[in-house]
């Protein structure tokens, strides 16, 4: 990382700022009869859950795909949603103020890995926080589902920097995986690595 301030912090959310339980998600897809093991990654997930991700496809047909792999037509959508949503525990009430409190010194916007149905279990759940939303927390939030790449690609980097306007080195990027950590830089950002817990709390001011 470079000497140079930053003026713009983009936030990872899984394992950043929004808690996980993989152990919770598996136990949730096991009482579906769906073994998630084989898709479910640390920083990113393997077939038809990164075919959600990257948007290549939809909810319908990624709830479609679910049911055809568990053998199991009667499984609803709402039952395969619910399962996935058990990934995501929470973003504590400290991780949410201290964005509120960055955001008077510095631009923050997300940038995330993730599907439909956890994003709006997020907006939901998660973002809805004394009577603020998403738009208290970032200036602008970019989600892969929509932009159709994921981390690590370089492309997501240039996407991003490219719609907030910004030099490359003026971004600060925390994620809690290394690999995305490095491609960031590759691509010309500052970029730290943020491990699952919420330690960057104390080191960013």
């Amino acid at each position: 990382m470079t000497d140079r301030k930053p003026q713009i912090l983009l936030f990872d959310f899984g394992g950043v700022l929004v808690d996980l339980d993989k152990q919770r998600c598996i136990e949730a897809f096991d009482r579906l009869g769906f073994d998630i093991r084989p898709c479910l990654g640390t920083y990113r997930q393997g077939g038809v859950f990164s075919l959600l991700e990257r948007g290549a496809i939809g909810v319908p047909e990624f709830c479609n795909e679910i049911r055809r792999m568990a053998g199991n037509p009667d499984l609803t959508d709402a039952s395969i949603a619910a399962a996935w949503e058990q990934y995501l525990t929470g973003v504590p009430a400290e991780r949410l103020e201290k964005l509120l409190e960055l955001r008077q010194s510095y631009r923050v916007s997300l940038l995330s890995n993730t599907n439909a149905i956890h994003w709006e279990q997020s907006l939901r759940d998660f973002f809805n926080y004394k009577g603020l939303g998403i738009g208290d927390f970032f200036e602008e939030v970019f989600l892969s589902y929509e932009l159709g790449v994921e981390k690590p690609a370089p492309e997501i980097f240039h996407i991003v920097a490219e719609r907030l306007g910004a030099q490359p080195e003026d971004i600060l990027f925390l994620d809690d995986s290394e690999v995305n950590c490095e491609a960031a830089r590759n691509c010309g950002l500052q970029a730290k690595l943020a491990p699952a817990g919420g330690g960057w709390m104390q080191e960013i001011v």
